[in-house]
């Protein structure tokens, strides 16, 4: 499966790359630097044959999805390549990349890294070898890189330190995917570094990496920066050892002040109550945040009522995810209704999900009267809810009201059925 947590370097592994990185640099012709961009250059080498070349001659099995994405970006006539080899993809689900293949596929597009603006190598089986081969080679020279995925490897603490030090000379990206890798809390603050320094960067994905606290303060206080242009943060499911939610306070300071990030993934932090009601205090004074997801905390129905009052206030949100809480924990309504009553009078919300909240039939049926007054919602999901007749017949009539300025999909309501 995709992103084994395994950080592994043996004896063997450093005599393969070395192997083939000589057999994959002498099946190539010898070039420092690109001449006359990437198209001239791929013409005059016959590029996309000779990566194939390199990869047999170093006893390494081409990779389709390398060769694709060089044809294509000659085919484009652009003077940028991208290539796009995710390991998840049908065609290379049986056949990733691993670290015998980094040093082949750096020798092989050294001379045109300066030409690399996408690089796609997510889903695959690198190690920290693979990843600082990946960094030396490619990386460092790769200048005009706009985006990297390395999401589901087993890429840890020293091949994320590498990677990291190796896009410094990437002054043009704007997308960074470390997700689901067990870079730990030296490979977290890594990422939080480079943030600092890269306040040209658009999307941070760094969820499920086995970061700590810190990693996520970090990013908090790297996003204060006025310069900071940071869009998209995800930075779900951190190692949070603590009861104090002092991570919420520094992520909501950040959010008083961020005028510039537009969705924020907050899942599995083990936000409670008062860290949301501490979170809300803040964000009732940012006006550009449009996605909030709270999925996987520990938000009751007290969690639930300072939602609400976000809501009820000149509230941005156009998408709040704040599944899998327990917003209707022992039957309590009280924070449904809340959600409730705020729905009737917000004009910006088109999205919300409250799957899998134990909301019993009151609480679902107050919701459903809430969205019947509201003209703006366009997605309600309510998965795994304790669903009665009454609150099922009402959402089905809801979304039949052909009336309805705006078009409402309803997805979860299953009557008669307490799931």
């Amino acid at each position: 499966s995709c992103g084994l947590a395994s950080s592994r370097l043996s004896a063997n592994s450093v005599y393969c790359s070395a192997a083939t990185t000589e057999a994959a640099t002498a099946a190539l012709p010898a070039a420092d630097e690109t001449q006359g961009g990437f198209q001239a250059y791929a013409a005059a080498q016959d590029l996309v044959k000779a990566t194939e070349e390199a990869f047999k001659a170093a006893g390494r099995k081409p990779s389709y999805l390398v060769t694709m994405s060089l044809q294509a970006s000659v085919e484009a006539g652009k003077d940028t390549f991208d290539i796009e080899a995710p390991g998840s993809h049908k065609l290379a689900f049986s056949s990733r990349l691993d670290d015998d293949d980094m040093p082949v596929l750096g020798a092989a597009l050294q001379a045109v890294a300066s030409c690399l603006s996408r690089l796609d190598l997510s889903c695959n089986l690198l190690t920290d070898a693979g990843a600082q081969t990946l960094a030396s080679t490619l990386l460092s020279r790769a200048t005009r890189l706009t985006s990297l995925s390395l999401r589901s490897n087993s890429i840890g603490p020293k091949g994320c330190a590498a990677v990291c030090e190796a896009l410094r000379a990437c002054p043009e990206l704007r997308e960074l995917d470390f997700a689901f890798n067990p870079l730990g809390r030296e490979g977290g603050m890594c990422v939080v570094n480079f943030l600092r320094s890269s306040p040209n960067l658009l999307q941070l994905r760094l969820h499920d990496c086995e970061a700590d606290i810190d990693a996520v303060i970090g990013v908090a206080e790297a996003l204060l920066g006025t310069d900071m242009q940071l869009q998209v943060c995800n930075i779900e499911n951190p190692r949070i050892q603590t009861l104090q939610e002092e991570h919420t306070v520094h992520l909501g300071r950040m959010l008083r002040v961020n005028a510039n990030l537009t969705e924020l993934s907050l899942g599995k932090i083990k936000m409670r109550d008062e860290g949301v009601r501490q979170l809300v205090s803040f964000l009732i004074e940012n006006k550009t945040l449009r996605k909030l997801d709270l999925r996987c905390n520990e938000l009751r129905s007290d969690g639930a009522k300072h939602l609400a009052i976000l809501l009820e206030q000149d509230c941005q949100l156009s998408a709040l995810d704040v599944s899998s809480n327990s917003l209707g924990h022992m039957s309590n309504v009280d924070g449904a209704k809340a959600i409730a009553r705020a729905l009737t009078c917000n004009r910006m919300l088109q999205e919300l999900s409250l799957d899998r909240n134990s909301l019993c039939g009151e609480a679902l049926q107050a919701i459903a009267d809430a969205i019947d007054q509201n003209s703006t919602l366009k997605l309600i999901t309510l998965y795994h809810n304790a669903w009665d007749v009454a609150s099922s017949q009402k959402f089905q009539e809801i979304v039949a009201d052909r009336t309805r300025i705006t078009e409402l999909k309803s997805m979860g309501v299953a009557p008669g059925v307490r799931h």
